[in-house]
């Protein structure tokens, strides 16, 4: 999020070991080292799901560290046996080879040989299910960039622990690095060497295997026309595991020069659609059909598919309901494009960056509509956390490119100084510091159901939500009453206007739905993102005494424990007896004599929502039509819409009041959420009931037109239930 940089989080620097900065003098022996070894993935084969998923080792930012930004030949390499406990080897590194296959847990743990003949545990965490590296084979030789060695639990029992996947390399067994020791024995073959009909078979399965080998079979080549091929099949591969970048340059590089490049611009076309460069993308499959005159199926229908991303980019034209329509618990990801072009980024009055309208908006308009810059299909919300930290990590490593997007928003608070090289390639992949990540993760991301619209039926489970990261929308700042408010349909964020909004003016929307009192949310926000909020209800409520604030939270509280004791005004409740009305009714005008009128004239009162409300259902059930407008009008106001009647009695409303106009004309002060529709409804079945239909009519399109805002794009207020 879009924030200051003042930040009051306390982080506890973790208790040391008693062996700290030593170097152990009684280790497990080799042999013991590869008998629990064994012992463990025995375990694992017995017990492990077959491809189910692995846990997931989200950092600790009490214990973070920075990734390493040096160059592995630029670190004077030591033996394991110089690793000293809970230090990190500044200016040191490791070239070890692997000799056991891997236990996979949260990470892939191996036994690990240097050229010296010591042996010990390498546990490699935060590697994507597409890396080598996720579960490193045997035989492999890899290097360690600033080890962190740490005791791992039992005695005498330590490991390499390697967090962040940038500070572990796959080397290539011909490196000059590599001692000429560590060169001997089983290998894995070249891409040349696979000529098997197993082998070939294999590579297919195996992935990111593939991708090593045929890196191995690029090296040395000089025969450019030999190469092209193995750049083409590093270029499938590449945009099956999702390394978008990667299979974009080997599709680029297999080109030859000659008609059948169309299939390199197809490749290439592909992965910058993978990449959400849909203007890219629909210039190479351009040159795919250019050179292809006769065309294929293939590239004609990717092209119309990116012409489609083209046209959304630019004009924000959307069927919202085929989106909504197309969901699924396993379909989540809408194939659309963002449209941003109505806003602009820009340094805030307020906090940092902000976005700003780059052309006069109306309540209801379309501000932006941005699709996920990542959001895994994970709607458990124990693991939705992890899930998206885990995607961020390995989309990162995957596709460099992303880092320009991702790596610029707010992280909060680290116990060390960004190095600045975060997402720069040293050693041929790019600098993935996970705290940086996970703190940008935690400030950055968004709640969100599978919509927005099924989130507020009543029978929905709301309890079910993803987390996702869109950029763009991370960088505008909070206010608790906005002037945009978000929806999602699936991993697409829908922003409308909730008011109007000139050009230049900044955007706002609510981080969290915003609690009742001022410094109850202030201090969710101090500690959350590390900002005071400046917006025209907190400051404006700020120049409450504390004398009154005091009461009005000891009204509430009393008011809401009464209120908990009593029976329900919902669907299928029984008749709330008139002397508890009557009980609530003063309790009500009690509280809201506590808000100054000085203070409180243009300002919502939230804390007489829920009173108002409750009041609202308990007359409605008793029929008592009157009621039901009074209370339900108060709802409105307490909201901050001042463009409501102050007169309840239909009678006396003009003729031409149109209710909504309590968007267009309530000022900057006001807060637009599903309990508004739900109040207009009330308000049009009162009016109904009470035979001013005209008014019901007009009530019943305002609530549409509010719903709109509130889901994205529906009208169907039915959906709120009875």
């Amino acid at each position: 999020m879009a924030v200051s940089a003042k930040q009051k989080t306390i982080i506890s620097a973790p208790q040391k070991s008693s062996l700290a900065g030593t170097i152990p003098t009684k280790k497990l022996t080799k042999e013991q080292l590869f008998k629990t070894h064994e012992e463990h993935i025995k375990q694992q084969n017995a017990t492990q799901t077959p491809n189910g998923p692995r846990p997931v080792k989200q950092p600790n930012v009490a214990e973070a560290y920075p990734a390493s930004t040096k160059s592995i030949r630029d670190l004077e390499i030591i033996p394991l046996s110089d690793l000293s406990v809970e230090t990190h080897h500044r200016g040191k590194g490791l070239i070890v080879k692997v000799v056991s296959p891997p236990y996979l847990g949260a990470g892939a743990v191996s036994i690990v040989e240097d050229h010296w003949g010591n042996v010990d545990k390498l546990a490699i965490y935060n590697q994507g299910d597409s890396a080598i590296l996720s579960g490193v084979p045997e035989g492999c030789i890899v290097a360690v960039k600033e080890p962190y060695y740490v005791q791992n639990g039992a005695e005498n029992d330590f490991m390499i622990c390697v967090d962040h996947p940038s500070d572990v390399i796959l080397l290539r067994f011909i490196d000059s690095i590599v001692p000429e020791p560590l060169r001997l024995g089983p290998l894995l073959k070249s891409a040349g060497e696979w000529t098997t009909a197993g082998d070939q078979a294999f590579l297919q399965r195996d992935f990111p295997t593939a991708v090593f080998c045929y890196t191995e079979a690029l090296e040395g080549q000089e025969d450019h026309s030999a190469k092209a091929p193995v750049y083409t099949k590093r270029a499938g591969v590449n945009l099956l595991l999702g390394r978008y970048d990667a299979a974009k340059a080997d599709a680029l590089a297999s080109r030859i020069g000659a008609s059948t490049d169309w299939k390199a611009y197809y490749n290439a076309g592909r992965a910058a659609y993978g990449l959400c460069e849909y203007a890219t993308s629909k210039s190479y499959f351009e040159e795919a059909l250019k050179l292809n005159d006769k065309g294929t199926a293939n590239v004609q229908k990717e092209y119309e598919r990116v012409l489609a991303r083209v046209e959304e980019e630019e004009t924000g034209n959307y069927d919202f309901a085929a989106m909504h329509a197309s969901l699924s618990p396993t379909s989540v990801h809408i194939d659309a494009g963002s449209f941003l072009r109505n806003t602009r980024v820009a340094d805030s009055g307020f906090h940092g960056r902000g976005l700003f309208a780059t052309r006069p908006l109306k309540a209801g308009d379309l501000v932006y509509v941005e699709k996920a810059t990542l959001m895994p299909n994970q709607y458990d919300p124990a693991r939705a956390s992890a899930a998206l930290y885990s995607l961020m990590v390995r989309q990162l490593c995957d596709n460099p490119s992303l880092a320009d997007t991702m790596l610029k928003l707010y992280p909060g608070q680290l116990p060390y100084e960004r190095t600045g090289a975060e997402g720069s390639m040293v050693d041929g992949v790019p600098v993935v510091d996970v705290f940086v990540v996970e703190g940008i993760r935690t400030k950055n991301c968004f709640s969100s159901p599978l919509s927005t619209y099924d989130d507020t039926k009543p029978t929905y489970n709301s309890v079910c939500m993803a987390k996702g990261l869109w950029a763009h929308s991370s960088l505008m700042n909070h206010s608790c009453v906005p002037n945009t408010m978000r929806s999602f349909v699936g991993d697409m964020l829908i922003c409308r206007a909730t008011r109007d909004v000139q050009e230049g003016e900044e955007l706002f929307q609510q981080y969290v739905p915003v609690k009742m009192l001022v410094d109850v949310r202030n201090r969710e926000f101090e500690e959350g993102w590390g900002f005071e909020c400046r917006c025209g209800l907190c400051e404006g409520e700020r120049k409450s005494s504390e004398e009154r604030l005091k009461k009005r939270k000891e009204a509430m509280l009393a008011l809401e424990k009464f209120l908990d004791k009593k029976p329900s005004t919902g669907k299928g409740a029984t008749i709330v007896p008139d002397a508890t009305i009557r009980t609530v009714d003063k309790m009500m005008r009690h509280l809201e004599d506590l808000h100054e009128t000085e203070v409180y004239e243009s300002l919502p009162r939230l804390t007489l929502v829920y009173p108002c409300n409750w009041l609202v259902d308990a007359y409605r059930a008793k029929k008592q039509w009157a009621k039901v407008v009074k209370y339900s009008l108060k709802v409105l106001r307490n909201f901050g819409f001042n463009a409501v009647p102050r007169d309840e009695d239909p009678a006396k409303l003009t003729a031409d009041w149109d209710p909504r106009e309590i968007y267009t004309r309530s000022g900057d002060v006001s807060l637009m959420a599903v309990h508004v529709v739900a109040s207009l409804r009330r308000l049009a079945e009162a009016y109904a009931a009470l035979g001013h239909k005209e008014l019901a009519e007009r009530c019943v399109e305002a609530a549409k037109f509010g719903y709109t805002m509130v889901t994205g794009f529906s009208e169907d207020v039915d959906a709120l239930g009875q």
